[in-house]
């Protein structure tokens, strides 16, 4: 009786042989390390460990289709077993497993292959006991000969919770090909896909350095050569020329997968950054040095002047409250992105401890919560291109600053899943109450709280107290907002009874008064430390108890 009788599995040296298994492109140095492990004497075991969409199956196929030809395995058999045969296993009382204990403990010269292994365990302590029981047996034979796969988060929870299974295996770990490894294994997937229409090199290229670029598009190789793939049929489904270059079409395509304007500048986007200082301006009061200092680091970026591995701009925000900078944020997201669903605002005061970074980039494997992600990566995972706002960070634990740190270096984080979570096509905004009374003096003695000398010595001093140099220095700039004048509160209450009037406009409502009276009470309510918050409250609270009123009247 078959060993197999109760698994289904492919015969891999069979498939090889019949040219059914797919070429692994560009992994030749991984096969031949796989092999050199099979080949031990000792510890003869593998699991090969590395995100989905890295070639992990890839990897298998061609060391099975690289032994088929030589002699290092003659007369082995080469099983890789179905997966989705062997998930009842798991799920079984262990004194159930009798049959399928007799089946692994026949088996006898053979390498057995277990893709996705991870995924038949992770998270459930029963099946894991399982299979330990059914592979045991298996690590003492010396014509047998374990290969197992998973990703890396399944590994981290194994380690915790079986940490001896692992001592019989030697873990590989695929690493990300380099940028001339995915060149030559996109040549390959382009002589493979069809020779028509030609592939010009240059897309080639572009296709590499988009994939790169941007990781939400996946994992490599994968994602590029999906993307490869997508553009090939683009270009035959559409009329025009055969020859597929680095145009439009790739671009095009990236910006749809990602939302992320990857394509040159339109004249549609170069007017909205030509006219960015003065959208912004028309919506913030008072703060022109502040918008001017924003506005022009990200004109830079959008025309990439700048590096592209780092956020399109971020920006240290200092100034009393309700002065605007929380409010800048918001209207520059709506500016730049044209929805609150790319703009995500995070609470520092609610991550004063260091555990918090939890709640960021999702607990690690084996944790509670560890499936819902965090709160930072879950985002940007679904909108990269978005305006992160960080409030009162200064409020934050220490650790938590380490986060940002590489951000604001590399443009990207890792989730706890192990997901490379793209940054750099988002602006990063933090605000800070440090150094408000620095501010309000020196603007209160008629001081220049922009020059370079107040913010390199008072406004610094204060600052490095509490954040290490580099972490400041990580910014793009360290934006001041000004103290409001009362010049400044009435045009904001006027532009606030504007925002009211169309909050009602349906009911045909506007609003007539004295500006005298409205300037006098403003006068009454100015303080430096509160910004227009007062005055935002006094125009509600007028504004609508009249609507109030007259609606009820009517």
């Amino acid at each position: 009786m078959s060993a197999f009788e109760k698994i289904e599995y492919f015969d891999l040296r069979l498939e090889a042989a019949a040219r059914r298994l797919p070429p692994a492109l560009g992994m030749e140095s991984a096969v031949s390390r796989l092999n050199r492990i099979l080949s031990r004497q000792l510890q003869h075991n593998a699991i090969i460990a590395a995100p989905s969409g890295t070639g992990k199956t890839a990897l298998i196929y061609g060391w099975a289709k690289a032994v088929a030809t030589n002699q290092t395995f003659a007369g082995t058999k080469l099983a890789l077993l179905d997966a989705s045969s062997l998930q009842k296993i798991g799920q079984m009382p262990i004194a159930s497993l009798t049959g399928y204990q007799e089946a692994f403990d026949s088996l006898s010269n053979c390498v057995l292959i277990i893709d996705s292994f991870g995924e038949m365990i992770y998270q459930s302590l029963p099946a894991l006991q399982n299979w330990n029981t059914l592979l045991k047996p298996l690590f003492f034979k010396s014509d047998m000969r374990l290969v197992l796969s998973m990703q890396p988060e399944e590994l981290s929870w194994l380690q915790q919770n079986k940490s001896h299974f692992l001592s019989h295996f030697e873990i590989l770990k695929l690493d990300p090909p380099t940028h001339e490894q995915l060149l030559g294994i996109l040549r390959q997937a382009a002589d493979k896909f069809s020779p028509h229409p030609a592939i010009a090199p240059e897309s080639l290229e572009l296709i590499a350095k988009l994939c790169e670029r941007f990781p939400v598009l996946g994992q490599l190789p994968k994602s590029a050569i999906q993307l490869l793939d997508e553009a090939v049929a683009d270009s035959l489904s559409s009329p025009g020329p055969d020859l597929l270059t680095a145009n439009e079409s790739i671009q095009r395509i990236v910006a749809e997968k990602t939302g992320i304007p990857t394509n040159r500048l339109s004249q549609d986007d170069k007017t909205l950054l030509r006219r960015l200082p003065q959208t912004i301006e028309n919506k913030i009061i008072g703060q022109t040095p502040a918008v001017h200092k924003i506005t022009k680091v990200i004109q830079r970026a959008r025309l990439g002047l700048r590096s592209q591995n780092k956020p399109l701009g971020s920006f240290l925000c200092l100034g009393p409250s309700g002065v605007g900078k929380t409010e800048t944020a918001k209207v520059l997201a709506e500016t730049l992105y044209g929805s609150d669903k790319h703009f995500l605002r995070i609470d520092m005061s609610e991550f004063g401890e260091s555990h918090a970074t939890a709640r960021l980039l999702g607990s690690p494997a084996g944790y509670v919560g560890f499936e819902d992600g965090g709160q930072l990566t879950n985002h940007f995972a679904d909108y990269p291109y978005s305006l992160l706002l960080l409030d009162e960070i200064e409020k934050a634990h220490p650790k938590i600053f380490d986060i940002f740190l590489q951000i604001l270096d590399d443009g990207r984080i890792t989730s706890a899943q192990g997901q490379t979570v793209d940054l750099s096509q988002s602006v990063i905004m933090a605000t800070s109450n440090l150094a408000v009374e620095e501010i309000l003096r020196e603007a209160a003695d008629g001081g220049d709280i922009f020059s370079d000398t107040f913010l390199k010595g008072d406004v610094m001093d204060k600052l490095l107290k509490h954040f290490r140099m580099e972490f400041l220095n990580r910014f793009d700039a360290i934006v001041i907002f000004k103290p409001l004048s009362a010049e400044d509160l009435t045009q904001i209450a006027l532009l606030e009874i504007k925002k009211i009037e169309e909050r009602v406009r349906q009911h045909d409502i506007r609003f007539t008064f004295d500006q005298q009276t409205l300037k006098n009470q403003i006068i009454n309510l100015a303080d430096p430390r509160f910004g227009a918050r007062p005055v935002k409250r006094l125009i509600e609270e007028a504004c609508e108890s009249l609507i109030t009123e007259t609606l009820l009247n009517d």
